[in-house]
């Protein structure tokens, strides 16, 4: 039976992730701003960093996982991969940022603010990785979401890594 998407608890506090992802070159603004919207936290239990998505009703429908410490990398069970986890463009916009991860976008979004650009302004994906045995012929399900509510998206610009996932 399919499973039941439900977040994990949050913390009282995202010390842990904040530290992890600051010692990954994220700075405090792009982190609070992500804290502060709800798309990122830390999880009571196990302290991993929570990267939510959200539906064009607010409704959190997915979720990344990334160990603070360690290697682990995963979804939360029951996770609908075509609202992976995004920031959106504080006006609309008709280019899209594609990456892979969510550790991605946020470097990204660092170093927009390092070099003096305002990365509020773009609309920003990630795809919640890349599939090695990805045919040519199909969209990611998330890039396939966004296009279908953002129509005037007319540029992407692809953030991906130089394997072969990210060639292909």
């Amino acid at each position: 039976p399919p499973k039941i998407f439900t977040l994990p608890e949050r913390n009282a506090n995202s010390d842990r992730v904040r530290r992890y992802l600051w010692n990954r070159g994220i700075s405090a603004e792009v982190l609070d701003y992500c804290i502060g919207k709800g798309l990122l936290y830390e999880s009571r239990q196990h302290h991993n960093a929570v990267f939510v998505g959200y539906d064009q009703e607010s409704k959190a429908r997915y979720a990344a996982l990334r160990g603070t410490w360690g290697s682990f990398k995963g979804e939360v069970p029951g996770s609908d991969k075509r609202y992976s986890f995004s920031i959106p463009a504080q006006e609309n916009s008709e280019e899209l940022h594609l990456f892979e991860s969510a550790i991605d976008l946020l470097s990204y979004c660092t170093l927009c603010q390092i070099y003096g650009r305002d990365w509020r302004k773009e609309q920003l994906l990630s795809l919640g990785g890349v599939a090695k045995n990805r045919t040519e012929k199909t969209l990611p399900v998330a890039l396939e979401q966004f296009l279908s509510g953002h129509p005037e998206t007319k540029v992407l610009f692809l953030h991906l890594d130089n394997d072969e996932a990210g060639r292909k």
